[in-house]
């Protein structure tokens, strides 16, 4: 193969090649200063064959995609005169060690959100095929851009074509010549999770509601993700402004430090001097003896809790169950099957609402779902949890999402009684 050094070369008798700065998978990129204007505007390089970008680029107008400002043929490439997008991708800040913050992410989720909802609303509708971190570039100013629309294509009906896209990042049916508007939903999705990083737990504390909405993204099967950019854009929004109201509450979760640790650090493995059950009663030894089998907290004579409580000036109540917390946290970290951390995060929802810490409670149902999410049981507590405590919407919300999940409620009493009492409810 030729390299050919373009520095130097002038396009039109106006863009002058300065240096490479970039190259994919489908041609370079490069700085020219335009000797007319005196500004400089970034050049990309593609065989002449695969001129639909600017085919593309031409008809595209939103301030998150480059600005394409000229084209030129020359031989066998042509050249895409764009707006230069002076910064680092994302996928370059990741692998130099910077860590996205929770409103970071939010916002750069949104951006990205608002230029696919832009893209599949054109007609015919374009789809982007191959989103990345490295496709999406941030200024020095801050604003974010997607670039590279190498890619892209026109959706005219569901006939097979080739499909461009990343490993890790394209939608299952991209391998199978396929791509449609939830094929970028999923590659966003993926994005997401990548950009997140070894600190995705701490970002997932701090935005309650964001574990389940990515994992509604990269379902496997396309009917089960969201179906528009528009629909996943407006539940990002609503994250988002959950998240800065409980942000107040963060201290809560990083006190519950390790309850997810066992879906990334798996403990070194050594003999167990207590079984799970007898070290679960140990912890639970008293009054919450009540909650070693999983007992709805509507179960629980809340009126005589707080009748001890008011009788109990010295709140040993509150202190009892934040011993038996930290208690079951503790045993999160030793005992890390399925079966007992899910039992695990059960309890610590149900003994939060008992002290009446509803935001708290609410954090610990939404880290079990995260964790299992093809759990029913957990769907089913969390469901009339929130019905507990009049948040009908948010149920309704929740149990729209179970049922687009593909967990197997069959049987399950918590899903039957959640069901039917929003059966109640809406009639």
């Amino acid at each position: 193969m030729v390299i050919i050094n373009l520095t130097g070369m002038i396009l039109k008798m106006r863009y002058c090649i300065l240096e490479q700065v970039g190259s994919g998978g489908e041609g370079n990129l490069y700085l020219a200063r335009d000797m007319e204007l005196g500004n400089y505007w970034a050049v990309k390089e593609i065989p002449i064959e695969k001129k639909r970008e600017a085919r593309l680029l031409r008809l595209l107008e939103h301030p998150s995609i480059p600005r394409m400002v000229d084209y030129v043929e020359n031989g066998e490439h042509c050249y895409l005169v764009m707006e230069y997008i002076r910064g680092k991708s994302l996928g370059q800040l990741r692998k130099e060690g910077h860590t996205f913050s929770a409103e970071e992410l939010l916002s750069y989720g949104d951006t990205v959100l608002s230029v696919l909802e832009y893209l599949h609303g054109q007609k015919p509708p374009i789809y982007y095929g191959d989103l990345k971190p490295d496709n999406l570039m941030l200024s020095d100013s801050g604003k974010l851009y997607l670039v590279d629309f190498g890619s892209a294509m026109f959706g005219f009906g569901e006939n097979q074509r080739i499909c461009m896209g990343t490993e890790g990042f394209a939608a299952p049916e991209q391998y199978e010549g396929k791509v449609n508007g939830v094929s970028d939903l999923y590659a966003f999705g993926k994005t997401m999770q990548m950009l997140m990083g070894k600190h995705w737990l701490g970002v997932l504390w701090k935005v309650p509601g964001l574990g389940l909405f990515l994992y509604k993204c990269i379902q496997p099967q396309e009917k089960r993700r969201f179906q528009s950019a528009a629909r996943a854009r407006k539940m990002l929004t609503s994250i988002g402004k959950r998240g800065g109201h409980v942000r107040k509450n963060i201290a809560v979760a990083i006190g519950t430090a390790g309850i997810l640790l066992t879906a990334g650090v798996l403990l070194a493995s050594s003999e167990r001097p207590v079984s799970f059950e007898c070290a679960l009663a140990e912890v639970t030894e008293g009054y919450y003896q009540m909650l070693e089998k999983e007992p709805d907290p509507s179960e629980l004579d809340l009126e005589e809790v707080g009748m001890s409580q008011e009788k109990d000036g010295s709140g040993i109540l509150i202190k009892k169950c934040e011993q038996v917390e930290k208690g079951l946290q503790k045993l999160q970290k030793e005992y890390t099957k399925d079966e007992e951390q899910r039992k695990l995060l059960l309890l610590l929802a149900a003994n939060a609402e008992v002290m009446k810490e509803w935001e708290r409670s609410a954090v610990y149902y939404e880290q079990l779902l995260l964790y299992a999410p093809g759990y029913a049981n957990g769907y089913g507590k969390y469901g009339l949890f929130l019905l507990r405590r009049g948040q009908v919407r948010s149920a309704r919300r929740l149990l729209a999402l179970y049922k687009s999940s593909g967990a197997d409620g069959k049987g399950c009493e918590s899903i039957e009684m959640w069901e039917k009492q929003m059966e109640d409810l809406e009639g």
